[in-house]
This record gives structure tokens, C-alpha cells and sequence, in this order.
């Protein structure tokens, strides 16, 4: 079954951290999630759509980009539902790709988070980005990547991040 890790207000809302939750789309693991815990479905979706805010990642890839909640899972996939996160800074970045942040990320000594998706270790800070939707210039797509960092050392790391991402290099 797919395990479903949870953050934040929904582990209060729950009382759990990882649930495994039968289902072969993100919308049935949801449903069978809702089933147990109703008090989620008002909190995570609005109609059918995830509510603003919210984040539903599928091994790590935010389901926006997999083709929404009724993508596909596998047995062994993990899903984290993140609620939106207050504290802390989230900057959306133009020309900037998710690869070329990781690459980023891995020259300043970062590591992904184990059992986290989506979330990077740095000395004294954590990382998590994500791609956001595309701007169009005339006929032109620009790349978009939104960041959030939070820890000890987050003003140290978002002068780093703001000054790679703004320059094109780090």
C-alpha cells in the first residue's frame, strides 16, 4: 500500500506522522485517507481540487505535474501532504530548474532529507523547492521554482540561494 507521510496541522489533525493507504491513484488514497479521518477532506480539498496552500507530493514530485490527484500510484510509492507553511520564506525564482537547484544544492554540501520528499539538508538549515507553472514571455517559456528554507541559518542560506538563482550560477 502507498505510505502517506504527513506534516505539520495534519499530524494534529491525525495524531499520525505515516499512514500506509490502500489506493491506486492519489484520489482513491486520498478517499481511503478521508474515510478514516473526515475532518482532513474540508482542510486538503476544495471541490476537487487541492486547496491553495496545500501540497501533495508523489515520490518527491509535486502531483501538479503528474497530472493532478488522479495520477497513478504503485504500491510502494510515497505520498507527502504538505499544509500551508506559516514562518519562514518562500521565494519563487524565473530561469531557475529543479535540476539545476539540486545541482546547486549538492555543490554547497546539501543531502536529501531521508522519508522527507522534497525536503534538502544543509548545515544549520533545511531546503525544499519545487517547480511552479511556467511564465510565458511573447514565445517564450521561462522556467519557474519556487524555495522555502527553515533552520538555524536561514538568513545565511537565502543570501546564497537569492544570489545563485538571480545570477544564473552558483
Amino acid at each position: 500500500m502507498p505510505r502517506v507521510n504527513l506534516y505539520a496541522t495534519l499530524r494534529d489533525l491525525t495524531g499520525e506522522r505515516h499512514l500506509t493507504v490502500p489506493g491506486k491513484t492519489v484520489r482513491e488514497v486520498l478517499e481511503n485517507l478521508f474515510a478514516r479521518y473526515p475532518n482532513l477532506r474540508e482542510a486538503v480539498l476544495t471541490e476537487d481540487e487541492v486547496t491553495d496552500g496545500y501540497s501533495i507530493f508523489v515520490n518527491g514530485r509535486d502531483v501538479r505535474y503528474l497530472g493532478g490527484i488522479d495520477a497513478e500510484v504503485a504500491e510502494d510509492d510515497v505520498l507527502d501532504l504538505f499544509p500551508p507553511v506559516a514562518g519562514g520564506e518562500r521565494v519563487v525564482f524565473g530561469g531557475v530548474s529543479p535540476a539545476q537547484f539540486e545541482r546547486y544544492l549538492r555543490k554547497w554540501g546539501g543531502t536529501p532529507e531521508a522519508g522527507s520528499a522534497g525536503w534538502w539538508r544543509l548545515p544549520g538549515a533545511r531546503v525544499r523547492f519545487w517547480e511552479e507553472p511556467p511564465t510565458q514571455v511573447g514565445a517564450w517559456f521561462v522556467a519557474r521554482l519556487g524555495v522555502e528554507v527553515e533552520g538555524e541559518e536561514v538568513e545565511r542560506w537565502w543570501r546564497k540561494i537569492k544570489l545563485a538563482c538571480m545570477r544564473g550560477g552558483g
